[in-house]
């Protein structure tokens, strides 16, 4: 169907990339090790993991949040908020944005999160109670658990005073982030947006309910090799924690400051399965749903997609509806069109897992390469498709969707495009 056809007021375009994750800190590093398949994942060693039966997970080890933020206060905030500004920092330096030199009201953030401050502020605070009683409690800490908390970091650290919110739908939330912003600047409310997501859940408390739910995975040793979607060997995630975020502007404003464009905004559509607030419907209408309403607000057309960022996190039944799912939109024609996992290298982070597929998928519009799904060794029947095991492919990718799914059954696919 060739390049939208609306204003460049109207027309929304991705340009920059901040990424915090387990196997690279910044858009080059962590694009370098998805490429090469190079693993996030090893044993934890944050805390002990004695008495829960997964013990690996993709720490962000080289992580100091006073390279983001000033030190006294870096010392008092959540990493999960932490997480997201430093990826907003990270996606406003790749935009050669300086956060001083706009429109503070024309300026705005969407950030999501799954568990929001459970991870170390939760620790914190019931390990201060259980030794300290209530004496000397940090009375920021309610502040800092708060899911808004990310959000409210970032506007503060960047001073921006625009449009704002705070999105909870889990895994789906980093491009849930992205259809609000994308709405606010369509709108005329902002000229730059920021969308992403944050987590820390790989703690003690984190990490035990998920163990508790038995949807991590019994595979320890190699921990690298335990995350392996769409393998039939796979049985569970394996937890991750970090940040996303990309700067969004409308194609006008990109252009008058002379900006690079990585893709542009296309079309979101989000469903939902109404099934469990766990388990994943295995029939995998729902996500199609979502992906034929994405193509139709992107007014794209199913044969122009040329790769899948997937969702796959090695669970067994939503890799299979995920499978399902891509089949019935794109018929026959599924068999030929790339669809790969970066979870498989970088773990399964919950909510910035979208934004980290975004910056992927953009990467992948810009350099001519497609990630690999690492780890896939034995071949699942009820998986049949071109999950590019292995090893990265050169290919040209013009359109490329992002798919998200969230525990309670939530559906998201976002689908960009080469901007012309």
């Amino acid at each position: 169907m060739g390049p939208s056809l609306l204003s460049p007021r109207r027309r929304v375009v991705i340009t920059g990339l901040g990424v915090v994750a387990p196997n690279g800190i910044g858009k080059d590093a962590f694009w370098d090790a998805i490429i090469e398949g190079r693993s996030g994942v090893d044993w934890i060693t944050s805390f002990d993991t004695s008495d829960i039966y997964c013990k690996i997970g993709g720490e962000v080890k080289d992580f100091d949040a006073a390279d983001f933020m000033p030190a006294k206060k870096a010392h008092r905030t959540g990493r999960f908020s932490s997480f997201a500004v430093a990826a907003a920092r990270l996606a406003m330096e790749d935009a050669d944005l300086d956060p001083g030199t706009l429109d503070p009201y024309k300026s705005g953030a969407v950030f999501g999160t799954t568990m929001a401050g459970l991870g170390n502020i939760g620790d914190d605070i019931y390990h201060h109670l259980e030794r300290h009683g209530v004496k000397g409690l940090d009375p920021l800490s309610p502040s800092q658990v708060s899911a808004h908390a990310s959000t409210a970091n970032v506007f503060i650290e960047l001073g921006m005073k625009g449009p704002n919110s705070t999105t909870g739908a889990g895994c789906v939330a980093s491009i849930d982030a992205v259809a609000s912003c994308a709405n606010a600047l369509r709108s005329g409310q902002a000229q730059v947006m920021i969308a992403g997501a944050s987590e820390a859940c790989l703690s003690l408390v984190g990490m035990s309910v998920l163990c508790a739910q038995k949807v991590m995975t019994h595979h320890n040793d190699p921990p690298q090799e335990a995350s392996r979607p769409y393998d039939n060997t796979r049985d569970g995630l394996v937890l991750s924690e970090g940040g996303g975020a990309v700067v969004l502007e409308t194609a006008e404003h990109a252009m008058d400051r002379g900006a690079r464009i990585y893709a542009e905004v296309m079309g979101y559509g989000s469903t939902t399965e109404a099934y469990h607030l766990l388990l994943a419907n295995p029939g995998g209408e729902e996500l199609a749903c979502a992906f034929r309403r994405a193509l139709l607000a992107g007014k794209v057309a199913s044969d122009e997609i040329d790769y899948i960022s997937a969702h796959g996190i090695s669970n067994r039944q939503y890799d299979i509806a995920e499978t399902k799912a891509v089949k019935m939109v794109l018929g026959r024609r599924a068999y030929s069109v790339p669809m790969s996992s970066i979870k498989s290298s970088a773990g399964q982070p919950f909510a910035p897992g979208g934004a980290w597929q975004l910056a992927s998928a953009c990467m992948s519009i810009q350099t001519g390469m497609i990630p690999p799904t690492i780890n896939y060794r034995v071949p699942d029947p009820e998986c049949d498709l071109d999950y590019v095991p292995n090893y990265a492919r050169r290919a040209r990718v013009d359109t490329a969707m992002i798919n998200s799914h969230s525990v309670g059954g939530t559906h998201g696919c976002l689908i960009i495009r080469r901007f012309e």
